[in-house]
């Protein structure tokens, strides 16, 4: 069996490397990643949830005093100005794990320099001229024509991206911070330099607008005059993620050619790593556990989930009352009015559950095959529980946290 991985982005290297790493001892199975490098990576620092550092570590030994992907530890995300009365809400990490912040370039680098696979350099722009009993389709957002998507609302569309020379080591958490047109993401980076995000909606916001805005939020933390790249995006998903061609080969989309949402609670690389893990099974085995119908409904159900925790962060609208936070404050809104009763059952269980049990009842993440994403996303309970108490009801439990 030949694997084949088109695309050397975030989205191809971490499904190459699961592939690789979960069939490192099936000498009958070849997993090989063809790429264009002349196609530049994302600009900015990335930051990842915890099951992607423990692949990390499992397939190629990797460690903090090495550091070769010039990483930085992320123990949580701290949301800055969303809450009327809790300034700061840190949603954190369990205390024996840590997920990373990177450069992509160095991390994806990295991965296609391990050795686990084979790479080719090709700039495909024709499934059929690629060889290979199952394809994954990682080549990006560009030139998707062929492919039918369901459009998702989001409060945000665009974001204004900017590199500052101070660099903060001692911020082990990625920050999101609330502002007048959306919010911000502050990365740090290891090569000396701090990644920003100014998302905003350009249908709201002029650029230019939002340009003035973010030097006023942000302008002191860059010693340098600030330059910005403008990224409009939208959100969406495929209609069909995976199909069987007419030469019976199995043609998987992952990473942007599947899906994208905006960049709250860094949703993106666990996510590529989720799909890989629910198809693992139907592309290895003859007679694999679940049709194809039961996996494609399980990868729309946890996109779903990432959306909806994702929506959720708006709901109460921010310490900001302006055009964006009122309009985003109203849509969502609408948007849990709807039924909704996966996300109720778990809110109703997380609401009345207490810290410690939560805490102690953390799942921890494999590498096995897991079609029925629990409890909800890539989230666990007392991830729910907190964003519900600290931000939805303004802290009315948050004595409770210790306890």
């Amino acid at each position: 069996m030949k694997i084949v991985i088109v695309g050397g982005g975030s989205a191809g290297v971490w499904t190459a490397l699961h592939y690789a790493y979960g069939t490192r001892n099936n000498k009958d199975v070849e997993v090989e990643l063809i790429h264009d490098p002349e196609i530049d990576t994302s600009p900015v620092g990335q930051g990842s949830t915890l099951d992607v550092v423990q692949l990390l570590y499992q397939a190629c030994g990797t460690d903090w005093y090495h550091n070769e992907i010039r990483a930085t530890p992320k123990l949580g995300i701290l949301y800055e100005n969303f809450s009327k009365k809790n300034k700061n809400i840190f949603h954190n990490f369990d205390l024996n794990v840590t997920a990373i912040q990177v450069d992509p370039k160095y991390l994806q680098k990295y991965i296609l320099n391990s050795g686990l696979f084979n790479v080719k350099e090709e700039n495909v722009t024709d499934l059929d001229t690629v060889d290979a009993d199952v394809i994954f389709d990682c080549r990006g957002n560009t030139g998707k024509d062929d492919i039918e998507y369901e459009s998702l609302y989001s409060p945000v569309n665009s974001v204004l991206l900017a590199t500052s020379t101070e660099n903060n080591n001692a911020q082990l958490w990625t920050r999101s911070v609330a502002t007048p047109d959306g919010w911000t993401f502050v990365i740090p980076n290891t090569t000396d330099t701090t990644s920003y995000g100014y998302l905003y909606n350009k249908d709201i916001t002029p650029m230019e607008t939002a340009k003035t805005n973010f030097s006023e939020v942000f302008g002191k933390e860059f010693p340098n005059e600030m330059e910005t790249d403008n990224l409009p995006f939208e959100s969406y998903i495929a209609k069909e993620p995976i199909r069987i061609d007419s030469n019976g080969r199995k043609i998987i989309l992952n990473g942007n050619r599947l899906a994208f949402l905006e960049p709250m609670e860094a949703t993106a690389i666990g996510f590529y790593l989720t799909v890989s893990r629910m198809t693992f099974d139907w592309c290895i085995n003859p007679t694999p556990m679940f049709p194809l119908d039961e996996i494609i409904y399980y990868i729309k159900r946890y996109n779903y989930e990432l959306y909806t925790f994702i929506l959720w962060h708006y709901i109460k609208g921010s310490i900001y009352d302006t055009p964006f936070w009122r309009s985003a404050q109203a849509k969502t809104t609408d948007f849990f009015e709807q039924p909704n009763e996966i996300f109720e059952d778990v809110l109703e269980t997380a609401k009345f559950a207490s810290y410690d049990n939560l805490r102690d009842s953390s799942p921890g993440s494999d590498n096995r095959v897991n079609l029925n994403p629990i409890p909800y996303g890539q989230w666990p309970l007392y991830s729910i529980k907190l964003w519900y108490d600290k931000y939805i009801n303004d802290g009315m439990y948050s004595s409770s946290l210790g306890a």
